[in-house]
């Protein structure tokens, strides 16, 4: 009997550890990201998103999210071209299915396009395949209208976490977000926004600002920003060439 129970207490012993053991492998696969060694120091890029570029240069990065509609695009890009601005449009798949001709047009004029996702629903809440399958889905539709490879995405509503960047960085893509935001998407008043964009604005910033037809003051808004940026001494970028100026900042 003495036998017995000693077995038994040590198959007990045996089964707590192996259960400790897998619950070990489970949070070191879910801390580190695909294609990092276990107890291989993680990439800044796994862990946090990208929101600027360290830089001494008087230089930033507008940038526009679109999801829905066709006024406000419209009469963004009219302004933008008009004042000879570059900047970075992040695309959801479905806006881009549905207006082609804003794509191309778009890339003609020299802008840089890049991912908003498919469905306009936060990252956190679809898990790592989930991810995965948005990402994709947007890239088949947002690179054969481009005609180039689609590295960057920005997460909907800015939404994100570690399953979403792992998910993200196993396809290659950069996770952005942003340095400033200018609140557009509140509708706050044009002097509002305005106002955060340019005393927010920093060298190497990157600033969020919508050109979906849900925002209605983005337009009335962007020429006071744009002119009183550049009477500031900014040079306005593309978030590619933001890159070039500097290492990449990410944070939390």
């Amino acid at each position: 009997m003495r036998i017995v129970a000693l077995s038994r207490r040590n198959a007990g012993r045996v089964a707590i550890l192996v259960a400790a053991l897998a619950l070990f492998g489970w949070l070191m696969g879910w801390l580190v990201s695909p294609g990092t060694a276990p107890g291989a120091a993680m990439a800044p890029a796994d862990r946090y998103t990208l929101r600027g570029v360290d830089t001494t240069q008087r230089a930033l990065a507008l940038t526009f999210d679109i999801s829905w509609g066709t006024e406000m695009p419209a009469k963004v890009l009219a302004i933008l071209v008009r004042d000879h601005v570059p900047a970075t449009f992040f695309l959801s798949g479905p806006w881009a299915e549905a207006n082609p001709d804003y794509v191309h047009q778009l890339v003609a004029d020299g802008f840089q396009v890049e991912s908003h996702g498919w469905a306009h629903v936060n990252y956190s809440s679809l898990g790592y395949q989930g991810v995965v399958a948005n990402i994709r889905r947007a890239n088949q539709v947002l690179a054969t209208l481009t005609g180039h490879a689609i590295t960057y995405v920005r997460p909907p509503n800015g939404d994100f976490n570690a399953a979403a960047l792992a998910a993200a960085h196993a396809l290659g893509y950069t996770v952005v977000t942003w340095g400033t935001d200018s609140l557009d998407w509140m509708n706050p008043g044009v002097s509002v926004i305005i106002h955060r964009v340019v005393s927010r604005a920093h060298p190497g910033d990157i600033v969020l600002l919508h050109a979906s037809d849900t925002c209605k003051q983005t337009n009335l808004a962007l020429p006071a920003i744009i002119h009183d940026l550049r009477a500031r001494g900014y040079r306005l970028v593309t978030l590619a060439e933001l890159l070039r100026m500097g290492p990449p900042q990410y944070r939390g």
